[in-house]
């Protein structure tokens, strides 16, 4: 996309610079694990920065969780909402198959300024659908309508893998 078309991160709001800064202080901030090597859930280095590894038994579980992002305006704007929740399911699926592991199951986390029927019925056959194509299991997930913080839909989601 180039800058002239309006349809970049800088014209959608997202100062990339910025991003990156804010995400290096919340990693900085962030405290070690307090589980230690050869217990559940003990943290698994690697690089790169997509799926997150934790132990447990003899196996490992990855998480991965991401959004639509500013993709979303433009679903939004064009009513067009069928391929959200595809969408969402892929980014979370494909950083869990960047690291070697199976996706099992996904959560969802829809925030909207107000309850529409319509909007949640999309996004639940496109997830369904997305859930059917990577074949996992659709665990469960959070609708919160949040009048005073989000102006317009948003949705994101946690994938869980393993490696056996």
């Amino acid at each position: 996309m180039s800058d002239g078309d309006g349809l970049d991160y800088a014209s959608s709001g997202v100062d990339i610079d910025l991003e990156a800064a804010s995400v290096a202080s919340l990693i900085g901030a962030l405290s070690k694990s307090v589980r230690k090597s050869g217990t559940p859930g003990a943290p698994v280095d690697l690089p790169g920065g997509f799926g997150g590894l934790v132990e447990f038994g003899d196996n490992l579980l990855a998480l991965a969780t991401d959004g639509v992002g500013s993709k979303l305006q433009i679903a939004n704007e064009l009513g067009q909402l069928a391929g959200v929740g595809i969408d969402c399911m892929a980014m979370n699926v494909n950083d869990l198959l960047c690291v070697g592991a199976e996706p099992i199951a996904f959560v969802d986390y829809v925030a909207i300024p107000k309850p529409d029927p319509a909007v949640h019925a999309a996004l639940g056959a496109s997830l369904s659908s997305a859930a059917a194509r990577a074949r996992v299991t659709l665990a469960g997930g959070e609708t919160a309508s949040l009048p005073g913080i989000v102006k317009e839909l948003d949705l994101s989601g946690t994938a869980l893998g393993w490696l056996p």
